[in-house]
């Protein structure tokens, strides 16, 4: 900050104030998470985190083979793929195909057109990469909508999700729709699993790490799954899961903090979240994900110029408009490091429009651009490490060689500081002697292959079934 004037610092010194969060800040974050999701274990209704079973137990041991199907629709993309599981700690060979949702599919009245549309990619995905005649290939299913799922493979709509309209799609059971569609198709293909997107990031790293214990999808969204022995999820009602395994629970953990004061927000925070689509719902995934961490720091920038700290109290409509201010332009700015801060005259300038920006002008966005990106990474930390809290003093997951966490998503892959601080403050967090034994792994790419490690998983919990009765 050598080039910034008096105010500017005087201003950085109080969102400093704001946004540093220090050990006990932090501490107070792990034990209210562990203090929510315990209560969540028990009764959602009474919990932040919804905590909802996902019906998949047991961990794959990296040497399982068959070949699986996956399918993933999210947003207006559809992704097919073929895994072929090798074994041999983990090996495996892919196809994958992509397709688009046509426009004037994104709504209609009959959600069964959408379905046969799918059906359709599914059809000529099949074609595509060949299959056996007289074989049924079980395939795993990841919606990028709300599911309520009430076993493995059975699950009713809640919501349709971005850019779909079709209020008849309500309340569907969407694996008994698509069986029916594909059926009429003549497709050989049991959906044999719902996969939700954290555990697929958990399966797909567990299959070549066994140790992997917890899930974690952070990108536009936010969530994570983890290992949790069946008999301490009081709510489960299910008698026919046996109690001595352990089941991956989905915490829905975007929603933390919402209902009590439990997360460190400031006005800025508050101000975002009123302004969204659901406010006062998943303040976590506001002040740690996508597009609310770059509107978070075009809010502190614009009140930063109405009190005539930056630009020289003039801002641009660029400037002004909602979410102008991408999350990427934080990377960019946090990771410029020339003596005239070139890379953040260029986003200030050409990307939002500002006229002549000075050095000290760079330097106070710089920073603001770090303290909000290093709130979201402690955040994430915080929260992993109340969870790696609760499994070991609980027993659960440690093996002699430790345990693994995977984490996948944009804005964790992109972001280049990002994984460094959410390490760092998992281990500020946890005794020296569990910290030496975890292993954080970034997942490319994983979200699809998971959701096959999950139908071979459901292919197992059947067999084990069977083999009980």
């Amino acid at each position: 900050m050598v080039h910034s004037t008096p105010n500017q610092r005087e201003a950085i010194r109080e969102l400093e104030q704001l946004f540093c969060l220090d050990q006990n800040v932090l501490k107070d974050i792990v034990n209210s998470f562990r203090n929510e999701l315990t209560a969540g274990l028990a009764d959602d209704r009474t919990s932040d985190l919804n905590m909802i079973p996902t019906y998949v137990t047991g961990y794959p041991t990296g040497n399982e083979k068959g070949t699986y199907l996956a399918l993933e629709i999210a947003g207006m993309d559809i992704y097919a793929c073929q895994v072929r599981l090798k074994g041999d700690n983990g090996k495996l060979a892919i196809n994958q195909f992509q397709y688009k949702i046509p426009q004037d599919l994104a709504s209609g009245d009959d959600f069964a057109v959408l379905i046969d549309y799918i059906v359709e990619c599914i059809s000529d995905f099949l074609t595509r990469v060949g299959t056996q005649d007289l074989f049924i290939y079980p395939m795993a299913v990841s919606f990028g909508f709300a599911i309520k799922q009430t076993r493995l493979n059975t699950g009713r709509i809640l919501s349709l999700g971005y850019g779909l309209s079709y209020p008849n799609g309500v309340g569907v059971d969407i694996v008994e729709l698509m069986h029916e569609r594909m059926r009429r198709k003549g497709l050989p293909i049991k959906i044999v699993a719902i996969a939700n997107d954290s555990v697929c990031t958990l399966l797909a790293h567990a299959y070549q790490h066994p140790t992997t214990r917890i899930g974690i999808v952070h990108s536009l969204g936010t969530n994570c799954a983890y290992y949790e022995p069946v008999k301490n999820v009081t709510k489960l009602r299910d008698q026919s899961i046996t109690k001595d395994t352990d089941m991956i629970m989905n915490t829905e953990w975007c929603n933390f903090g919402s209902s009590k004061r439990t997360l460190p927000c400031t006005w800025f925070d508050r101000k975002l979240s009123r302004e969204s689509i659901n406010p006062q719902f998943h303040v976590f995934e506001k002040m740690t994900t996508g597009i609310f961490l770059g509107e978070l720091v075009r809010n502190i920038i614009i009140y930063l110029v109405d009190r005539d700290v930056l630009f020289g109290g003039e801002s641009s409509e660029v400037l002004n408009t909602v979410h102008s201010f991408d999350t990427s332009y934080m990377y960019v700015c946090e990771a410029d490091d020339s003596d005239s801060l070139e890379d953040t005259r260029i986003i200030l300038e050409d990307m939002l429009d500002l006229s002549k920006t000075t050095m000290g002008d760079r330097e106070v966005v710089k920073k603001v651009c770090e303290l909000v990106g290093m709130r979201a990474a402690q955040l994430v930390g915080a929260s992993i490490a109340a969870i790696v809290q609760h499994m070991v003093e609980r027993g659960i997951g440690m093996t002699d060689q430790g345990y693994a966490i995977s984490i996948s998503g944009s804005i964790y892959e992109d972001y280049p500081s990002f994984h460094p601080r959410v390490c760092r403050t998992i281990k500020e967090l946890i005794p020296e002697e569990i910290a030496c034994k975890l292993s954080v792994g970034v997942v490319k790419h994983s979200r699809i292959v998971g959701a096959a490690i999950v139908a071979m998983m459901a292919e197992k919990i059947a067999a084990d079934k069977r083999s009980r009765s």
